[in-house]
């Protein structure tokens, strides 16, 4: 698989009564991305915690950021998109570009993961070796895909995001049991402004 090097990531409120439409059609959105815009992954859900809860999230990775412009040309041209937008029942909360480093995930899986937790704070540094350090404790407790990103636009431009995708609830708990007991985790948490962290139930 190409490696992408960026993320463009979109929160949206839907009425209630159009989730199950919009998640259709979103389907259908991210094979138009796949094959007009040349996206390398797509992943899209509904928010589960925090202030975002029940609003639709889109993930979608590049290799380069030509492929985010050329997104924004499948949004002119794809009816899933124009459904979308046409209903009157969704409307954009955020979007924001995103630069992606290799944290070195060994055998990420092209399953889709049943939970995501994304994770956003501040740090002075990039921090990517002590992201790297704590990796085996994801994997070892059935991370399928991990990114670690930069944000590149809006108001959290410059800060840190990291998303990864679980088969499970009781793997992402495990997960986090296993941080705990890390002084290498507990010495970063320390040295970063953490200021958001939620769950996202991945529905494709």
């Amino acid at each position: 698989m190409t490696t992408p090097h960026y993320m463009m990531v979109t929160v949206a409120a839907c009425d209630q009564s159009f989730v199950g439409q919009a998640l259709k059609n979103l389907s259908q959105l991210c094979e138009d991305l796949k094959s007009g815009a040349g996206a390398v992954t797509t992943r899209y859900g509904i928010m589960a915690t925090g202030e975002y809860t029940g609003q639709l999230i889109l993930f979608q990775t590049y290799e380069e950021m030509n492929g985010i412009g050329a997104a924004f040309d499948v949004y002119s041209n794809s009816d899933a998109y124009k459904t979308i937008v046409g209903s009157g029942h969704v409307s954009v909360t955020l979007r924001n570009v995103m630069k992606i480093e290799d944290v070195g995930l060994p055998n990420p899986s092209t399953d889709v993961p049943a939970y995501g937790v994304v994770s956003r704070w501040g740090a002075s540094d990039l921090k990517l070796d002590a992201i790297r350090d704590h990796v085996p404790h994801f994997a070892d407790n059935g991370a399928m895909i991990f990114r670690y990103c930069t944000i590149l636009t809006g108001l959290a431009a410059g800060r840190r995001l990291m998303a990864v995708g679980y088969p499970s609830m009781d793997s992402i708990q495990k997960t986090y049991e296993s941080l705990r007991s890390s002084k290498g985790y507990a010495k970063m948490l320390e040295e970063i402004d953490l200021d958001w962290r939620n769950v996202v139930r991945i529905e494709g």
